[in-house]
Order: structure tokens, then C-alpha cells, then sequence
């Protein structure tokens, strides 16, 4: 703890930030191995997800313990849903005057393209259209770089919050509940390509669907100490906790079964065939629909993990902790720069032209791409410890 601050939340973040720029870093490299679902069928989104309800969560319930009441609780939401909102749309303006200059190639921030289908997606507006059409497209978040789409996720759930803050604090958990996965499996059961509200996130980041992961991450931020309370006997906690580590330990030896042609054979393990692995991945694992498989494994890998911080804090926080923590706490800015540092990769011919797979990057450029990987990383870590623009960029 510092200064009332949870660290370890701090701690997994930065662990997020690493997965998002494996992620949107289209270069095979050795953090492949580690944060391309191997750790369990997760990325770094869930992770971010989760952490921003269990913090808002312990934040508004504090709040209205110091009867700081509902009133005031919703303005400090909906002023970071516009904190939010204008970062986004700043970068997209950012984004399009750059391109409009025509001196780079933006694909790699404007486009996204599906290496193994072979498809490229447009991801801004198209140029040729009036002025008024393009900046209403931005406003209304309807073209962004798919690098940053989440925070139109963010966005939305700040805007509803609200209203789940009221159910829990008049303990409406039945309604609360209810609600919740009535409007997750509403999304479940729509067509993939439904779009509620008409806006570019919902492709990635369905909102029904998503939600579900942010309302019970919130509820278990609001409700910490009496869930901390209920837990303090030491059998229940020793049942609950163990019960997350073995689950969270079955879906990691799942997920080494991978189907993902990128690896290498032999780093995947021979339990079922891949055909089989791809059926049960699509059925209860996909990202886009958040399945519940994804969902259990999402919960419980976090709870692991915490755990495993709690244990041993010391040794992981002198390990690791120089890193990962300034990344964490400022994790919106460097969401936010992390776009052009892959931009400045995506000038080096060559970069992002291909799929990103271990065998077309063996033996050489693996390790060429793992130093451009980390010297994003150190360079995002350098920022935030130097506060570059932290007066202009949101953190």
C-alpha cells in the first residue's frame, strides 16, 4: 500500500501493459510465448477491465462512507467519462492530421488487418468525405485506431455507472444481478456483427457482453471489506483462494494446447487435436462475445495472481515492481503513447506487412523484434517516470 493505494492492482496493470503491446505490436518476438493467451485464454483487456471496477468500486464506496453522497459520486464518474472521451477523440483528430499531411504510412494506426483471413479494415474516415461527416464520425466514436478502441469500452461503462453504484449502495444486489446478465446473455444471443449503439469498439468490445466483467469486478471493489470480513476465517480463505489457483492453473495447461498456428509445435501441448481445441475456444472462449469460459478464467487467473502477489510481494515487487508499477499508475498515458511508438515501428520497412508467426521470424528477427518490444516498453516506462506532457496527457 502507499498512500492508501493497492499496489498490487497498480502491478497487475503494468502486467496489462505489457499483454496490450504484445498485442498491437505485430512482430512475433519471445513475449509471445508468455502474453498471447498462453498465461490462460486471456489478454491484457480483461485484466484492464477487471481493475478498473475493482478500483472504482473501493473509490465510491469510500465516498459515500464519508457521506460524500450519490450526487457527487456521478459527477466524479461522468467527468472521467469525458476525461476519457476527449483523450480518445484528441488522438483521433491527432491521427488524422498526421495522415492528412501524406508524409507516413498509417496503415498500422488506421487500418486493422486480419493477417490470416488476409482482410484490411478501414478504421478512419474515409478522406474523400465532407469535413462535417468526418469529425461527426470522430465525435460519435465510430472511427478510431483499433489500438485504443477500448477506451470508447471505458466510456460507456463510466456513463452507466451510475446507476450501478445506486443498486449497490441501496444493496439491490437481486436487480443488480439480474440486470447485469440479462443484458450479457441479450448480447450473447445477438448476431456477432450486431452493433447496440453504432460505434467501431463494439466490433472488439461488445458492450452487453463486456459489461458483465466491469459490474461484478465493481461489486467486488464495493463490497471488499465485508467480502475481506467473510474470508478472514482462515478455512474459507484457504478454499477460495485455492480454489483460484487450481482453476486458474487448469485453464494455463488449456491454453498451452493452443490451436494458434503462430507457435511453434513444440511449444504447444499434444492434450487434444486442434480442430477440437478451436471448437471449445469458439464455443466458450472467444474474445469478442467474452464467453463464459474466457469470462471464469479471466476471474480467476486475476484472483491468482493477486494472490500470488500477496504472498510474495517482497521478492515479485523487487523483481519486477521498478517496471510494472509506474506503468500501472499511469496506465491510461501510456495507453495513450503507446499508439505512436507502434506508428514509429510501422515506418521501419518490412514491419507489420505479415503474419507474425515464430517460424517466419526464426532464428534472427525474433530477437531483432524483441528489442524493438522492449524498447517500447523502457520507453513508455521512461516517460511516465520523467512526466513528459503529464500537464497535457490524461493518466
Amino acid at each position: 500500500m502507499r498512500g492508501g493505494r493497492d499496489l498490487r492492482f497498480d502491478f497487475l496493470r503494468g502486467l496489462a501493459i505489457l499483454s496490450l503491446v504484445t498485442a498491437h505490436f505485430e512482430a512475433f518476438n519471445w513475449s509471445n510465448f508468455i502474453f498471447w493467451e498462453r498465461l490462460g485464454i486471456v489478454t491484457g483487456a480483461e485484466m484492464f477491465v477487471m481493475a478498473a471496477g475493482l478500483v472504482l468500486g473501493q473509490i465510491f464506496r469510500y465516498a459515500l462512507d464519508r457521506e460524500q453522497g450519490m450526487e457527487l459520486v456521478s459527477q466524479r464518474l461522468l467527468r472521467r467519462a469525458f476525461e476519457l472521451y476527449r483523450a480518445q477523440v484528441g488522438l483521433v483528430l491527432i491521427v488524422m492530421a498526421v495522415g492528412a499531411l501524406g508524409w507516413f504510412d498509417m496503415s498500422a494506426v488506421t487500418t486493422f488487418t486480419d493477417r490470416f483471413a488476409g482482410k484490411t479494415y478501414p478504421l478512419m474516415p474515409e478522406p474523400g468525405s465532407p469535413w462535417h461527416v468526418q469529425v461527426g464520425q470522430v465525435l460519435l466514436l465510430q472511427r478510431t485506431p483499433h489500438q485504443i478502441q477500448i477506451l470508447s469500452l471505458y466510456v460507456m461503462l463510466m456513463l452507466a455507472s451510475p446507476l450501478f453504484v445506486w443498486l449497490l449502495k441501496t444493496r439491490l444486489l437481486g436487480v443488480y444481478f439480474v440486470l447485469s446478465w440479462a443484458v450479457y446473455f441479450a448480447g450473447w444471443l445477438s448476431p456477432v456483427d450486431y452493433r447496440l449503439l453504432n460505434m467501431q469498439f463494439e466490433y472488439a468490445f461488445p458492450l452487453p457482453n463486456w459489461q458483465l466483467l466491469y459490474t461484478h469486478a465493481l461489486l467486488v471493489g464495493f463490497y471488499r471489506r465485508e467480502i475481506a470480513a467473510w474470508l478472514a476465517h482462515g478455512q474459507r480463505r484457504r478454499i477460495a483462494t485455492g480454489l483460484c489457483v487450481y482453476l486458474a492453473l487448469v485453464f494455463f495447461v488449456l491454453a498451452q494446447a493452443t490451436a494458434n498456428p503462430s507457435f511453434p509445435a513444440w511449444s504447444r501441448l499434444d492434450i487434444m487435436a486442434p480442430q477440437t481445441y478451436q471448437g471449445l475456444y469458439d464455443l466458450y472462449f472467444g474474445k469478442n462475445r467474452l464467453g463464459p469460459g474466457r469470462l471464469l478464467n479471466a476471474a480467476m487467473l486475476f484472483a491468482a495472481l493477486y494472490a500470488l502477489l500477496t504472498w510474495y510481494w517482497v521478492p515479485l515487487n523487487r523483481l519486477l515492481g521498478w517496471l510494472l508499477i509506474p506503468l500501472g499508475e499511469a496506465s491510461l498515458y501510456v495507453f495513450l503513447l503507446h499508439v505512436p511508438l507502434l506508428f514509429l515501428v510501422d515506418q521501419l520497412p518490412g514491419y507489420f506487412d505479415g503474419v507474425a508467426t515464430f517460424e517466419a521470424s526464426w532464428p534472427a528477427m525474433i530477437w531483432v523484434n524483441t528489442v524493438l518490444y522492449v524498447a517500447i516498453i523502457l520507453t513508455l516506462w521512461a516517460l511516465v517516470r520523467g512526466k513528459v506532457l503529464f500537464s497535457v496527457i490524461p493518466r
